[in-house]
């Protein structure tokens, strides 16, 4: 974990960042890279598949964001535990968060009858909705493993082991990318399935996780060091614990990216299969820079976590300053890399047609433009979130949503007449002006004194 009595230097600061976080990107980025080769394969089935997959993979996840954002405060629960010395609670808290995970079946059982209606309100073309329908249906099973995923790997994040699930996504991923290439062109036996065979090779690939993480959760070292076999039990307390800060959390989550599905399929969507290409291969390369950050998110949470635990406030500032400079000057370049050769990328990975190619490239320049900014949201809200300041950012989140990127986005769309490239401008406003907010949030300090465990709480009370 971290060293408090290593001396401070220079150094510090960017060697526990990336000790932490270093893992958990290399995580993120192996999903990325499953999802980009995703993308790559299902683009030589046609224009309209790659349309197909990336709106409803975008819709699979955000329906399931909230029930992950819940779950994925466990490492909040679990690091602040680590840092008071109280290892048996790092347990008992994640498995609070499995319970939780299991209620994304009924998530699932809901959203299968209503999904027809749901895909058939989006404004695109007939063939886009049959299939994009094939791959949502598919996925719906995956969503307790998700879940579960999600609470497993916020305890080893919390204890300072991010190299677990990080061994464990990279082999998933890598199943997912050998199963996909089996079941989507039907190779040495197998069933030529299309874009159902892509939705069903990552559910199998989500199994497999689900099981490696839990073999190493309740293993001897994991269960010598915290009791895991022994802590199953139901905790009402801590379960209401987790819900108080998790419930606010999976709302932002859930609300910020369900607003950017609203933003994808029914605004750029609305301008018809190219656009919606366009768009999708857009967010292709830019989600190789944002999982990435997503993993300093992550590492941040735990690390702020830790040293609230320990009553180092100064050590939790420093540390996330230092990676909001890695993040900032990572997803910069990254941005300027796609900008200058944003044409050349969509035309080699994803398709030859020029307006696609044309259009997307434009979209990259866009994202140049706010990389900068999303990398202070990404890292500015990780670090509130091992604070457990959620309720704060899910009210500002709601605000800036609904009064800021939607409404600028359809004006700029539809009434001003630029279509997909004015939803995008009024989208990097937004960006822009959320990391203001966020970061004088976090500068200001007032995350601080939220207490997140109940006797904390009573004995302020008291």
């Amino acid at each position: 974990m971290l060293d408090l009595n290593a001396p401070e230097t220079r150094w510090s600061g960017v060697r526990e960042v990336m000790g932490m976080s270093g893992p958990i990107i290399l995580g993120s980025l192996s999903y990325t890279i499953m999802l980009f080769v995703d993308n790559v394969m299902v683009a030589r089935l046609g224009t309209s598949a790659l349309a197909a997959v990336g709106s409803a993979g975008l819709w699979t996840f955000i329906l399931g964001c909230f029930i992950l954002g819940v779950v994925g405060c466990v490492s909040t629960f679990v690091a602040q535990s680590m840092g008071r010395g109280a290892m048996d609670n790092c347990a008992r808290y994640t498995w609070q968060g499995i319970y939780v995970a299991l209620l994304a079946a009924v998530l699932a059982l809901v959203l299968w009858p209503i999904s027809g209606p749901l895909f058939r309100l989006m404004p695109h073309p007939p063939e886009v909705i049959r299939l994009e329908l094939i791959y949502f249906r598919i996925r719906l099973p995956g969503y307790v493993m998700m879940a579960m995923i999600t609470a497993l790997a916020s305890f080893f994040q919390g204890i300072g082991r991010p190299g677990i699930p990080m061994v464990v996504a990279i082999a998933a991923n890598l199943a997912n990318v050998g199963l996909n290439y089996l079941l989507i062109f039907g190779k040495f036996g197998f069933p030529r399935w299309g874009i159902g065979g892509a939705a069903t090779a990552t559910v199998m690939a989500m199994v497999l996780q689900v099981v490696l993480l839990f073999f190493i959760f309740l293993s001897r070292p994991v269960h010598d060091r915290f009791g895991s076999r022994g802590a199953r039990a139901f905790d009402r307390v801590k379960a209401r614990e987790l819900l108080r800060i998790g419930v606010p959390a999976g709302f932002m989550f859930f609300m910020d990216v369900f607003n950017w599905g609203i933003f994808s399929s029914f605004i750029v969507g609305y301008f018809g299969a190219v656009s919606l290409a366009s768009h999708n291969a857009s967010m292709s390369f830019m989600h190789l820079c944002f999982m990435p950050a997503l993993g300093l998110n992550q590492g941040i949470a735990a690390i702020v976590g830790y040293y609230i635990g320990k009553k180092r406030i100064d050590r939790a500032f420093s540390r996330t300053y230092t990676a909001m400079k890695i993040a900032a000057a990572y997803m910069a370049l990254a941005g300027i890399v796609f900008a200058v050769f944003g044409s050349r990328l969509i035309a080699t990975f994803f398709s030859d047609d020029p307006a696609v190619i044309h259009l997307g490239h434009i979209l990259l320049i866009f994202s140049a433009a706010f990389q900068g900014f999303d990398a202070i949201n990404i890292v500015a809200s990780g670090a509130l979130r091992g604070a457990g300041d959620t309720r704060w950012m899910a009210v500002a989140t709601f605000v800036l949503n609904y009064f800021v990127f939607l409404p600028a986005a359809m004006l700029l769309a539809f009434s001003a007449g630029w279509g997909a490239i004015g939803a995008w401008t009024g989208a990097t406003a937004y960006i822009v002006i959320l990391s203001g907010f966020l970061f004088t949030r976090f500068a200001r300090g007032q995350w601080q004194h939220i207490r997140i465990f109940s006797e904390d709480v009573a004995a302020v009370s008291d």
